[in-house]
């Protein structure tokens, strides 16, 4: 017998042509790149004396490093077209930021929604509002906390002493 969705194969197919985004040093979006493309046909017909670099290597060292000719880019990624005396220079914070608002993905709205029937609130008094409520427990059940966190053990340290060796 065994299991029959082992030999089931899932294929998805995209919605539309796989593209990667291509932005200025500066986050402002130049155009969507159709795939498949090498790092070497797109600085061919962008603008002389400019490399690309990946967003997802920017945010992680920091840093603009260059992509090799021979790279492909890859769907969904997120490209930035940098002059060469900028390559593995540090990113000042400012346009790092501004780099990463703009490459940064949209979230998405999977959250649960609320009937506006539910939504209604309930009035509620002022008194209320400043009421605070302070829960009881007794010491034999806690026991005393004298100041550490709850869960605190000190650890077991064995008392190692030195081997005397006689010749």
């Amino acid at each position: 017998m065994g299991n029959h969705s082992s030999s089931c194969f899932v294929i998805a197919f995209s919605k539309s042509d796989p593209t990667a985004k291509l932005f200025d040093a500066h986050g402002n979006l130049l155009r969507r790149v159709k795939l498949p493309l090498k790092a070497a046909e797109l600085m061919l017909e962008e603008d002389p004396g400019h490399v690309i670099s990946p967003a997802d290597e920017l945010s992680r060292t920091g840093r603009f490093c260059a992509m090799r000719a021979e790279d492909e880019l890859v769907a969904r990624k997120s490209y930035l077209l940098v002059p060469l005396c900028k390559v593995n220079r540090k990113v000042s914070d400012s346009d790092m930021a501004i780099i990463k608002s703009t490459t940064s993905k949209k979230k998405s709205k999977n959250s649960s929604k609320v009937s506006p029937a539910m939504a209604a609130e309930e009035p509620r008094d002022e008194a209320e509002e400043s009421v605070v409520n302070v829960f009881e427990q007794s010491i034999a059940s806690t026991g005393f906390d004298f100041g550490r966190p709850m869960g605190y053990n000190k650890g077991w340290k064995p008392a190692l002493e030195p081997i005397s060796e006689i010749c």
